[in-house]
This record gives C-alpha cells, sequence and structure tokens, in this order.
C-alpha cells in the first residue's frame, strides 16, 4: 500500500518522511537571488529591505534547511516575495510581545547538517565560503551562490542576534528512507546519529563562540507520513517514528550539554504537534511533505512557546474594522476603532499615546496635540501638512485629522506619523492585518 501510495504521489523513492526539515527534488528552481539574507527591518509594510538591524533591535537569525526558507510546494519567487513559514511567525511573535524586532533569515534548500557546520564556522572565522563548502541534498538551491557570498554578513547579524532558530537533520536521512521503510536501516541510522550529533553541536558551538549570550532554538522533527494502513505499514510508520525520536534525543543531548556549559540553548518540540495532523499540517497528499500553512503556524507555536512561554494572537475584529493595532505587546481594545482613509490607516492618538505611556495635551483654538515622551516634543496640527519635532517642521505625507465618535471628535493620525514624529517602530503585518507599534 505504501509503494501504491507513493507511486500515486509521483515520489516512489523519498527518503525524506523522517523529519520536517525536508527539501524534496520536486522543489522548484525558479527561486530568485537576492542579495542577501531576507530581512525585516522597522517598517509600515509586510517587510523591509535587507539591512542590518539597529542596534537597539530584538534580532532574529534564521539558519537551516527549507524549513527555515518557508518553503511550501509550488512555492514561486522570481519576484523575491518573502515567504511566510515559521520564521515570519516568530517574527510576529516578537512583535506581539512588544520587542522592536528585526529578522534576518539564512534558510538554504536542502541544507544538510554539515553544510550548516561549514557555513557557521566559516562565519565564525570571518573566512568567505563559496557554494561548494554548502553541501545540500537532492534539491538544486539557485541562490546558493548569493547566500555564499552573504557570510560576512551573516557574522555580523549573528554578533547581533538575540535569538537564533535553527531546522536541521532531515536531508541527512535522504538516502536511508527506503530501507528505513523495509526495516533494513536500522543500523544505517544507527551509525548516522553521532556523526549527525557532532555537526549538530560544531554548528551551535559556532554560533555561541559568536555571540554567547544568544538564546539559540532548534526545532526537533516530524514525521510526515500519517499512520494510515492505506499510506505505509504499521511497521514501517514505527520504524520512521522510532528514527525521528532517535534523531530527537540527539538534539535534546546536544542542547543539555550546552545548558548544562551556561548557554541559553532550547528544543522547539515540533513533532508532537503533526501526530494524527499530518495530512492537514503537510503537502504529503499531493507528493510533498513540506509543511502548508497550518503546519508553519504549528512550528512556529513551538518556537514561541520555546522562547515565550505562549502564543498570541488577536482578538476577532469587526467586519468594518480594516486592522488590529497591538501597542507595546498588548492589543488596543477601545471604542475608537482604526479607520482607512484615502488608503491609509489612522489610529486614535489619545489611545496610542495613553498605551505608550507619553503625555498628551490638546490646545482647542490652535487645534494641535502635543505628545511628550522620553524627552521628545511633538505637535501635530489638524489638516497641517507639517509637523513640529523639537520645534523643527517636518513634513508629513497625510495630516492629521478629527474623527467624530460618539459626541466627541478624537484626534487621528496616520501609521506613518507615529514612526516618523514619535520614533515609534510601526510595523504593519498584511498576513494578519495586524499593526505593531513598539518603542
Amino acid at each position: 500500500m505504501y509503494k501504491k501510495f507513493m507511486e500515486k504521489t509521483r515520489y516512489s523513492a523519498i527518503p525524506a518522511a523522517l523529519a520536517s526539515l525536508l527539501i524534496l527534488t520536486a522543489a522548484p528552481s525558479v527561486y530568485a537571488a537576492p542579495a542577501q539574507s531576507v530581512s525585516y527591518a522597522a517598517s509600515n509594510s509586510d517587510s523591509g529591505a535587507a539591512v542590518s538591524p539597529a542596534v537597539e533591535d530584538y534580532h532574529i537569525v534564521s539558519v537551516g534547511d527549507s524549513l527555515t526558507v518557508g518553503y511550501t510546494k509550488g512555492l514561486e519567487m522570481q519576484k523575491n516575495p518573502v515567504p511566510y513559514g515559521y520564521v515570519e511567525r516568530v517574527y510576529e511573535q516578537a512583535l506581539f510581545h512588544g520587542e522592536r524586532a528585526s529578522v534576518s533569515n539564512y534558510g538554504i534548500l536542502g541544507l544538510t547538517t554539515e553544510g550548516l557546520q561549514h557555513y557557521v564556522e566559516a562565519a565564525q572565522k570571518g573566512e568567505q565560503v563559496t557554494p561548494d563548502d554548502l553541501p545540500y541534498g537532492t534539491t538544486k538551491e539557485p541562490r546558493i551562490a548569493q547566500l555564499a557570498a552573504a557570510t560576512p554578513q551573516l557574522l555580523a547579524d549573528l554578533k547581533a542576534a538575540d535569538l537564533v532558530t535553527v531546522t536541521i537533520g532531515s536531508n541527512d536521512f535522504l538516502s536511508v528512507f527506503d530501507q528505513l521503510v523495509k526495516g533494513e536501516a536500522d543500523q544505517i541510522v544507527t551509525d548516522m546519529l553521532p556523526v549527525y550529533e557532532q555537526q549538530l553541536e560544531a554548528s551551535l558551538r559556532a554560533i555561541i563562540a559568536v555571540n554567547p549570550q544568544a538564546e539559540i532554538v532548534v526545532a526537533d522533527l516530524y514525521n510526515p507520513v500519517p499512520n494510515n494502513k492505506l499510506v505505509i505499514t504499521e511497521a514501517g510508520y514505527k520504524k520512521l517514528s522510532d528514527a525521528s525520536a532517535a534523531v530527537r534525543g540527539k538534539i535534546e543531548t546536544v542542547a543539555g550539554k550546552l545548558k548544562g556549559e551556561g548557554y541559553n540553548v532550547q528544543v522547539a518540540y515540533v513533532g508532537n504537534k503533526f501526530v494524527g495532523k499530518e495530512l492537514s499540517y503537510t503537502t504529503i497528499i499531493s507528493g510533498d511533505f513540506h509543511p502548508n500553512a497550518q503546519g508553519y503556524e504549528a512550528m512556529g507555536q513551538s518556537f514561541a512557546q520555546a522562547v515565550w512561554g505562549d502564543y498570541r494572537t488577536v482578538a476577532q475584529r469587526e467586519a468594518s474594522v480594516p486592522i488590529s493595532v497591538v501597542v507595546a505587546g498588548k492589543e488596543l481594545v477601545t471604542a475608537n476603532k482604526p479607520v482607512l482613509k484615502n488608503n491609509k490607516t489612522y489610529v486614535p492618538m489619545r489611545d496610542i499615546t495613553d498605551a505608550m505611556g507619553a503625555d498628551l495635551k490638546w490646545n482647542n483654538a490652535t487645534q494641535t496635540a502635543t505628545v511628550t515622551l522620553d524627552g521628545k516634543v511633538v505637535a501635530f496640527t489638524i489638516g497641517a501638512k507639517t509637523m513640529t519635532v523639537d520645534g523643527k517642521a517636518v513634513p508629513v505625507e497625510t495630516p492629521a485629522y478629527l474623527q467624530k465618535v460618539g459626541k466627541e471628535s478624537k484626534t487621528y493620525l496616520p501609521l506613518a506619523a507615529l514612526s516618523d514624529g514619535l520614533g515609534f517602530q510601526v510595523v504593519y503585518r498584511g498576513t494578519i492585518k495586524t499593526a505593531f507599534i513598539n518603542k
């Protein structure tokens, strides 16, 4: 039955069902080649340019294989779209927790643990790697030259990192899948595990050597093959599950050793979330073992639990409310709803400044609101095309206006003014229609 299933899905020998960290030969070779890693900085859009993080940012660096990339079946990146994988969800969780966050993604399609070791060790030593130094599996990574050239930037990002996330391991075991299903690969896996452990530990130690204060979170592996007799034999499923558990044990061993030495290394337990949900969390039914949106959401939950102990979402919005607003880690719940006007999102000034602990004074005669925060004084006049920042006039693209709320009039500001005038980080995430405002 298993063979028929794999023939039906066009992959009769896909040796990757050991883990969630898969790259299949079917992954398209249409990825565009970014000059650097995918990075998000302070921005009012979904993502910023590939720039180095500000010093005060809570900076996330992600390294690993296709799950770090955020690959999903059929994803095309000719125009450099940003995937929406677990990394992006971890970034959103940092924003949810009130962090002024940025992220750099160094995921490489098909990367093996040996390749990861070469990559981070070269960065640690300040050396430049070549594509040949980054062994990866059967999938062609069309961006490999650019990612290899980004080694100096990887070093800079690791030095600035507060959090490093890692997904790695499944591509190491690609060659033994068929034998494992047949019960013939027990000794091969046993022999491979110490090598995997050594390479993983070496990779993490290289990261620690660059930045011993960073928190490192490594995902365990999941088995994307459902426990269904129409798909796989009971014995075959047990072999795959046992192999995944053995790899997980090695990850725990490495993490435990490094934690014992005083380093902040955690495990994100992804595998358990996929058990019994393989068909709904992956695209295996169409011949690809990568997570779908639900699967990446589950991965994001696992990483967030490891880092912050919870996974946050916004409350359900009314149909008339265009976005949710989260200020300093707390969702803004008020009668004064965000407003979409001339394709710009406006938010209630009083509610935002109160949430930030700023002092707000209103001059009815001049229709001017003056905000004082952390020594900065910013004034907005209704309808004016400029604002004043510490006494200096600064142009504004869209002016403040008065919005009628019940019997009262409330001052509403465009999101950009909060960023430009008050120095807040304002990030709008279209993926969840939420604006995050952090100091």
